[in-house]
């Protein structure tokens, strides 16, 4: 009875416990599951004053991630396909290229997808312009505010500009 009311420090789970939480909630590519793994790590040795090596960790963790790949736990593949469906009404194809590279999806996997979504980009662009402000811009003012709404969502330039012209999809 008093070893456990000594005990002060409470138990980590494990690095694989804490990997299959994370990715219980939501995919993760397998740059961004292990950015926070290492994180994760970092905080526990940090409450536990437990000395660890950082390069100890990164092979765990590289482990662990390799096992959950081989039972198709983890797959970029999947991110990309829930990321993309995820952000493709709010955002252009640009802008969630950006998110794929970021997170460490491989170009050649997110080709596919990202093809599909420039097929769709003016019709996606336009949905959203409608929602936003739904009428034709009597101003110049008012014209590069529309714009400047749409690039900064990732809509080419050349859809954003078809768009504010009065172009609507057929």
């Amino acid at each position: 009875m008093t070893e456990v009311s000594n005990k002060k420090h409470k138990q980590s789970p494990s690095l694989k416990a804490r990997a299959l939480r994370l990715l219980s909630l939501r995919e993760y590519s397998r740059k961004s599951l292990a950015a926070k793994l290492v994180e994760s790590e970092a905080r526990w040795a940090k409450l536990t004053e437990a000395e660890s090596t950082s390069e100890a960790s990164a092979l765990s963790i590289e482990a662990v991630l390799d096992d959950f790949e081989a039972r198709g736990w983890l797959s970029d593949e999947r991110f990309a396909e829930a990321l993309v469906r995820r952000r493709s009404e709010r955002y252009g194809a640009r802008k969630i290229q950006e998110d794929l590279q970021r997170a460490g999806v491989d170009t050649q996997q997110s080709a596919k997808l990202l093809a599909d979504l420039r097929e769709t980009e003016f019709e996606r662009a336009y949905e959203l312009w409608s929602k936003k402000y739904g009428v034709k811009a009597q101003d110049q003012k008012e014209r590069a505010r529309q714009y400047r709404f749409l690039a900064s969502k990732g809509f080419g330039l050349d859809v954003v500009a078809k768009i504010i012209g009065g172009q609507t999809p057929d």
